[in-house]
């Protein structure tokens, strides 16, 4: 039984949740899983994280990559149930901010199921681009502000591997653009919230037609423009002949911002810190786009550490100039939530060789980061575990996510070792699971 697994009762209680998900042996795999996955100091394949979840011997190992490779149970219904958790961080008034991006997965091996050559982006310029063995994956993320640290977290909800053209050819399967699997997964965020208003925020490369276009009734978008966008009025009515669908063509972004008129001076917040920048607002339909709806354009002089003027787009068009910048800086915190997830929770590091575990096990690694970051905020900051470690070269007041990961390990461990009442014979009073983890440790 899934109980009868030694991890304090306020990380137990979001996990009992995803039992709607499973059959009651998957729910048992499950549980192991996430517990092993939190524990695992080396890297995280599937056999490194049932040893670091000191389950060898309660099933056979095969019953674990089983649980990846057929068993009955969708990544989207664990998603939206990792949505409800996260939901109770969120403010119930204004909007729900989604960020929305895609990140590389490098790999390497043959007979890695789903892997292509794609580009990295990290790794590439604009001169000369670089290109990686792996998986992409795109991820919809809650954007979560703790107010107690000012700090912003997004948290994985929703996730998808794309796959792409050659590949989906080669294995007879439908294929899907990164922002059309975006859109699909917006539709299923947008049933799940569908008395929330949602505020997607995402780059340039999402802010074409296959995502503006599409977008539900209860979501905004606000993305990267184009500085040489065709834009245009809206069509004049007409009394006869076909309706038009855009009126006179208007003056480019990057056109507009030739021109010296028009230019505001404002006092913005820039991924965590107040710099000045000159904006100018304006009102046009960018029917590539958007078709017949209209967006708000930022155009945005003096961008910190920006030679070139940028340039915003978003379809709500209550929105000023200070607002727009404000929420699409929130995007940047997927990216750290990126690097934390390789880094510390193995996110590159299943090697699978079947379509459903290749779908279903780099995840996991999202997963249990929005987990982890709940808890924390929840329970663990309470929690003599959960204070923050500072040294004399380095005071610290706000957590990272390594102080928080950190922080669970040492309430697990010390549920296990040092209240070992609610133990089986097996493990009662033993160091040996503390020990052969810190042997593993990477």
């Amino acid at each position: 039984m899934p109980e009868a697994m030694s991890i304090p009762a306020t990380f137990a209680a979001s996990i009992r949740i995803f039992a709607e998900c499973f059959t009651a042996p998957s729910f048992g795999s499950f549980w192991r899983l996430v517990t092993g996955w939190v524990l695992c100091t080396s890297r995280h394949t599937v056999t490194g994280v049932i040893r670091s979840a000191w389950a060898v011997g309660d099933k056979h190992h095969d019953s674990f990559h089983r649980f990846f490779r057929e068993g009955r149970w969708e990544p989207d219904a664990v998603g939206l149930c990792v949505l409800k958790l996260v939901m109770a961080l969120v403010d119930r008034e204004g909007p729900v901010v989604v960020a929305l991006d895609d990140t590389l997965a490098r790999h390497t091996g043959k007979r890695i199921r789903g892997a292509a050559m794609h580009r990295d982006p990290l790794l590439s310029t604009r001169v000369r681009p670089v290109f990686h063995f792996g998986h992409v994956w795109v991820v919809m993320s809650i954007v979560v502000r703790v107010e107690r640290w000012n700090k912003v977290f997004a948290l994985p909800v929703l996730v998808c591997l794309y796959r792409p053209k050659k590949l989906c050819k080669k294995t007879g399967r439908p294929f899907f653009k990164k922002t059309e699997l975006a859109a699909q997964m917006l539709d299923k965020l947008a049933k799940a919230l569908h008395t929330r208003e949602i505020c997607v925020v995402a780059d340039s490369d999402y802010g074409n037609g296959s995502v503006v276009k599409r977008l539900p009734e209860n979501v905004h978008f606000i993305g990267r423009g184009r500085p040489d966008a065709a834009l245009y009025a809206l069509p004049k009515p007409q009394r006869m002949g076909r309706p038009r669908i855009k009126g006179e063509r208007l003056p480019s972004p990057e056109a507009r911002a030739r021109s010296s008129r028009g230019w505001k001076r404002i006092e913005v917040e820039v991924y965590g810190r107040t710099a000045v920048v000159n904006v100018k607002v304006f009102d046009a339909l960018w029917y590539k786009v958007s078709g017949g709806r209209m967006l708000r354009f930022v155009l945005v002089r003096g961008w910190p550490g920006h030679d070139h003027d940028d340039v915003f787009c978003t379809t709500d068009l209550a929105l000023d100039a200070e607002q727009v910048i404000t929420r699409y800086c929130l995007r940047w915190s997927i990216e750290v939530t990126f690097e934390e997830t390789k880094g510390k929770l193995g996110f590159e590091d299943p090697q699978n060789r079947t379509e459903h575990a290749v779908e279903r096990t780099a995840p996991m690694a999202l997963w249990t980061y929005s987990l982890v970051v709940l808890w924390y905020v929840r329970h663990g900051h309470r929690l003599s575990v959960g204070r923050v470690v500072s040294f004399a070269w380095h005071q610290k007041t706000v957590p990272a996510f390594s102080d928080m990961l950190a922080a669970l390990r040492r309430q697990i461990w010390r549920y296990r070792v040092l209240d070992p009442l609610h133990l089986s014979r097996r493990d009662q009073k033993s160091l040996e699971p503390l020990v052969e983890a810190a042997a593993m440790a990477a």
